[in-house]
């Protein structure tokens, strides 16, 4: 019978502010707790009723999230409760390292309502799930009613449930699964459930999928799989090692969860957050992580890059007369004149309402990127057509060249900047390599 009660999460983090934001999007749906360490957080596991869920924080200042995790996973009356990690931390080791611990999933701050939600719902309703077929599975051998209770269970699932023999050899798949893939069950029986592989899931995730499996653990993952019709689409994937009464693996089970949707949303959501909503091009945070990264490889190379501010002269007069839609048409040709004067190594970014600034790697010298902002000076200048009326900017471009004028980004953007300001004082529609003397 399936609980009615609301879930229990436990929410780990040493900031009052962040427990009060989960605490607010949660509590009304489910029963809170919290602590605000990672010490409080292992005792109160020890001594209460154990959460459905955990929420935890990757800095804390006794143990860090993924310590605390690792020891949690690491007791047995623990170890299956789902923990995502909710940080500021958006960086790829830190979600292996997560991962690693043991975490299901990885949240960034600051975080958004619905999307706590959502993951929060996913994981209670995917470890229902799982509770639930685990428990059926091992009344099999018990009695036929209860095998027949399992069986509908299984056949009515709105997950896919695949069932193999210890060689992974299919034995039965449930209808939700033919819906998903398009394969008829009797086209899959007997098969490995590799023809589903469609070569984009990283090889080491199978490799540490049969490393977890073999040693009669549950795993879980995400994969990418191939429908028959040749469609891609995202799997989150249990799969639960079936023993006899030998101690031997008999079975595997896996439930399968289409999460194509989930990873659409977030690409969106990583895309919008990285780039800029008007131009579509790299905002000030994605520009200098891609310019700090370009100074390293110019750094190993031993070679030179540029970087170029730009500011529109008299774009504000075109806002005040024409409004501010004009104005965004323009500072969109704009981005796309930009963008076709470099090549497709090159950068260009938004930084600002009529900033923009453009990384040139590998140049030879200060001359060649002056030949590239002169291009670009010309190519604004020229007029923009509003309902066939000409409207006319130009550009103050300033130029600093790596490691010539600076070999941190800090230094090299203060100076491009300086360099776009003489540029300015001097009347603008022209161009400024820096001078520390000008």
């Amino acid at each position: 019978m399936i609980s009615t009660e609301p879930a229990r999460i436990l929410v780990v983090d040493d900031t009052p502010t962040n427990i009060e934001v989960l605490l607010g999007i949660l509590d009304r749906d489910h029963e809170m707790s919290f602590a605000t360490s990672g010490t409080q957080a292992l005792e109160l596991l020890q001594r209460s009723q154990l959460p459905d869920l955990i929420l935890l924080d990757v800095m804390m200042p006794d143990l860090d999230g993924y310590q605390v995790c690792e020891q949690i996973k690491s007791n047995p009356q623990t170890r299956d409760i789902p923990v995502i990690f909710v940080t500021a931390r958006t960086d790829a080791q830190s979600e292996t390292r997560a991962l690693r611990s043991g975490a299901v999933d990885f949240i960034h701050k600051p975080v958004n309502s619905s999307v706590v939600r959502a993951r929060v719902h996913l994981h209670l309703e995917l470890r229902r799930r799982t509770l639930e077929l685990e428990r059926s599975l091992a009344e099999i051998a018990r009695a036929h009613e209860q095998l027949q209770v399992l069986w509908q269970a299984i056949e009515q699932s709105p997950t896919s449930i695949v069932i193999t023999d210890h060689q992974s050899n299919i034995q039965y798949v449930n209808p939700y699964f033919t819906r998903e893939t398009g394969y008829t069950a009797t086209e899959v029986l007997g098969r490995n459930p590799r023809i589903l592989q469609s070569g984009l899931t990283d090889q080491a995730v199978f490799k540490s999928m049969w490393e977890t499996l073999r040693r009669g653990e549950p795993w879980f993952g995400e994969l990418i799989n191939r429908r028959k019709s040749g469609e891609t689409y995202w799997e989150e994937v249990h799969i639960a090692p079936v023993k006899d009464p030998r101690d031997k693996i008999a079975h595997y089970v896996a439930v399968k969860l289409n999460v194509t949707e989930r990873k659409q949303t977030l690409e969106r959501l990583a895309h919008m957050a990285n780039h800029d909503v008007l131009t579509n091009l790299p905002n000030r945070a994605l520009f200098f992580e891609r310019l700090d990264q370009a100074m390293g490889l110019a750094r190993r190379r031993a070679t030179r890059l540029a970087l170029l501010f730009i500011d529109l002269d008299k774009f504000k007069p075109i806002n005040d007369t024409w409004g501010h839609a004009v104005g965004d048409q323009v500072l969109k040709e704009v981005a796309d004149r930009l963008v076709g004067r470099v090549r497709s190594t090159d950068t260009v970014g938004r930084i600002g309402g009529d900033e923009f600034v453009i990384l040139l790697s590998e140049i030879t010298d200060a001359a060649d990127a002056a030949g590239v902002a002169e291009q670009i000076r010309c190519v604004l200048a020229q007029p923009f057509l509003h309902s066939s009326l000409p409207l006319e900017i130009s550009a103050s471009i300033g130029i600093a060249i790596y490691p010539d004028h600076g070999e941190d980004a800090i230094t090299l953007a203060r100076h491009a900047d300086d360099g776009m300001y003489q540029a300015k004082q001097s009347g603008g529609d022209r161009l400024r390599l820096f001078q520390s003397d000008p």
